[in-house]
């Protein structure tokens, strides 16, 4: 079964050129680095804990070239191409990007929403490669984001990645992020007993050995005694 691509928007900044009106540049953040985790919903109701950690992006942008910029996520809507008229960089405030929007209708219907403040907020389309999952005490789970496979960006007036939000593919299930998280502490426990078991036989045979040496100078020291 293919994976699914996650999707998690932003409301940050998104903002034509300053200084110059004829300027089709927009600039912005489709990801943010936060301390803070970000309340997320999976398609199923199920909550939990999410943020995304600095160097997340590093690796996919270094291996690939290939990521787009979309309007609403609709890959019949493209208006940037990385290596064309699109830039992402990972800073340390998180995934930038900075495009040069084409003439073309989508091109400027976004351009017009971006000088009229109707697209306000940012998203990224991405596979997890590496992450940390764990809950607390209470049953809450949280995940750490610690690298990305970016496929896209893309501008949307409808950014959800701010205090809540409601991941609207089946990508993400926290059924399974549980029973994963579970699997291994699982696995962890059988391999501290085992190495404790082994370790425990190390001392028996530590104990046997000495208890020998024990008994094989005490036959000396008793042969000896008898011949003096």
């Amino acid at each position: 079964m293919p994976r699914e691509m996650e999707k998690r928007a932003t409301r940050l900044e998104i903002r034509q050129a300053q200084g110059d009106a004829e300027s089709r540049k927009v600039s912005g953040y489709a990801s943010s680095f936060d301390e803070d985790y970000t309340l997320i919903y999976d398609y199923w109701g199920e909550k939990f804990y999410e943020r995304v950690l600095p160097g997340a992006f590093a690796k996919s942008l270094a291996q690939r070239t290939d990521q787009v910029m979309l309007l609403n996520h609709d890959y019949d809507k493209l208006v940037g191409k990385r290596g064309v008229n699109l830039i992402l960089e990972e800073d340390e405030k998180g995934l930038r990007f900075e495009v040069d929007l084409p003439n073309t209708r989508d091109g400027n219907d976004l351009l017009e929403m971006v000088r009229s403040g109707l697209i306000d907020g940012c998203s990224f389309g991405f596979y997890v490669t590496d992450e940390d999952v764990r809950w607390d005490d209470k049953n809450n789970l949280y995940r750490d984001i610690k690298e990305v496979e970016l496929m896209e960006i893309t501008a949307t007036p409808f950014p959800a990645y701010s205090t809540t939000t409601i991941s609207e593919n089946r990508a993400i299930n926290v059924a399974e992020l549980r029973s994963k998280l579970t699997d291994k502490r699982q696995d962890d426990n059988i391999n501290s007993n085992t190495q404790g078991d082994a370790k425990l036989q190390g001392n028996d045979a530590g104990q046997k050995e000495s208890k020998r040496a024990v008994n094989i100078l005490a036959k000396f020291l008793d042969g000896f005694n008898q011949n003096k």
